[in-house]
C-alpha cells in the first residue's frame, strides 16, 4: 500500500509539473504577441467578423527616435480615423475638430494586446495549442481560458516567426465563435511606414483639460457584480443619454467593461440579443428600464439587471 501511494504521489507531481510547463509556455507566447504589436514597424489590414457583419481596417504602427505612432483607418465609409502619438489619441473627424484623449493604446484595438499581463493572468489560464498554416504563414495557437464562467474564452493564432497576431476568436461558454478578428494582410519592415512619417510631424490640436465625467447621480443601488469586476468611480460622460438616465454604472475587470443604465420604463418587453461578443440586455420591471451592455453572457447580464434596486 505504501508503495502504491508513493507511485500515485509521483504521478501527481509529474502531472502538475507538466501543467506548469504548459502554462509557462502559454504565457511566453502571450509575451511575444504583446511585444510584436508594440515593437515592430508594420502595415497590416484586418477584418472584424460579427455574425453577418464585416468591418475592415488598416492598421499602421511605427517607432523612431524614441517616439511611437500608430494609425487605425476604417476602410468602411462610416468609420473614423484614429491616430495615436505616444500617449495622445486623436479621433480625426471630417466635419468637426479632432477629439483628443490620453491613452498608451487605441481603445478600438483588441485590449488583449495592451493590458498588463498580470491583469490577464488574474482572469485567464494560458495554454499553447497546436501549429497550423494561416494565410500562408505558420501559426501557433494560444488558448486563454477564463477562470470563471462570467467571461468569454479567447483563442489566438500568432505568426511563428514574429509573434504577430493573425487571428483572435472570442468564444462563448459553449465554445462557439461570437466574434473574430482576422488579419488579411501583414507587412513588417525595418523602417517606419512612409504614411506615418508625415503624421509624426503634423500639427495636431492639444488635448483638453480632461474628458467630461458623468454628472449622473445614481438614485438606485447595484447590489451584485460579476466576479472580478469593480465599479469605475468616474465613468466618462454619455451626453446623448445623460438627460434620460436615472442611474448609471460602469464596471471593469481590467480587460472588459460593462455599462448598466437605468431609465424610466418604455413599456417594452424584456429582451436580449448579441452583437458579436457584446450582449445587450434590456429588462423592464417596476416602472424601470435597466439596460446592460458588455462582453458578458446573457445570464450574467440578467443577474446584473436583477441586482438594481
Amino acid at each position: 500500500m505504501m508503495r502504491f501511494s508513493g507511485v500515485c504521489s509521483a504521478i501527481v507531481l509529474v502531472v502538475f509539473s507538466t501543467l506548469a510547463q504548459a502554462e509557462q509556455a502559454g504565457w511566453a507566447l502571450f509575451d511575444k504577441v504583446q511585444s510584436a504589436v508594440k515593437q515592430y514597424n508594420f502595415d497590416t489590414s484586418f477584418v472584424v467578423l460579427k455574425g453577418t457583419n464585416v468591418d475592415t481596417y488598416r492598421w499602421l504602427h511605427g517607432r523612431a527616435d524614441g517616439q511611437e505612432i500608430e494609425h487605425l483607418i476604417p476602410l468602411d465609409t462610416s468609420g473614423v480615423d484614429i491616430l495615436r502619438r505616444d500617449a495622445l489619441v486623436y479621433y480625426l473627424l471630417t466635419d468637426r475638430p479632432a477629439f483628443v484623449t490620453r491613452s498608451h493604446s487605441i481603445p478600438e484595438l483588441p485590449a488583449l494586446f495592451f493590458e498588463p499581463k498580470e491583469n490577464i493572468q488574474r482572469l485567464y489560464n494560458a495554454v499553447a495549442g497546436s501549429s497550423s498554416v494561416m494565410s500562408g504563414r505558420s501559426a501557433q495557437l494560444l488558448r486563454l481560458t477564463a477562470k470563471d464562467t462570467s467571461r468569454y474564452n479567447y483563442w489566438l493564432w500568432l505568426d511563428d516567426e514574429t509573434g504577430f497576431p493573425l487571428r483572435i476568436d472570442i468564444l462563448s461558454e459553449q465554445q462557439n465563435a461570437l466574434e473574430r478578428w482576422l488579419v488579411t494582410h501583414m507587412q513588417i519592415s525595418a523602417e517606419m511606414p512612409e504614411n506615418l512619417r508625415s503624421l509624426m510631424e503634423a500639427e495636431l490640436p492639444a488635448p483638453g483639460d480632461s474628458v467630461p465625467r458623468s454628472a449622473v447621480t445614481s438614485s438606485h443601488q447595484l447590489t451584485w457584480l460579476p466576479q472580478g469586476y469593480t465599479q469605475v468611480e468616474e465613468p466618462a460622460n454619455i451626453p446623448q443619454l445623460e438627460s434620460s438616465l436615472l442611474s448609471y454604472w460602469l464596471l471593469s475587470d481590467g480587460l472588459h467593461q460593462v455599462s448598466v443604465f437605468v431609465q424610466q420604463a418604455q413599456r417594452l418587453p424584456t429582451q436580449a440579443y448579441r452583437d458579436g461578443a457584446t450582449t445587450i440586455y434590456v429588462q423592464n420591471a417596476n416602472q424601470l428600464e435597466v439596460t446592460v451592455i458588455g462582453p458578458v453572457s446573457i445570464e450574467t447580464a440578467r443577474q446584473l439587471a436583477a441586482g438594481v434596486h
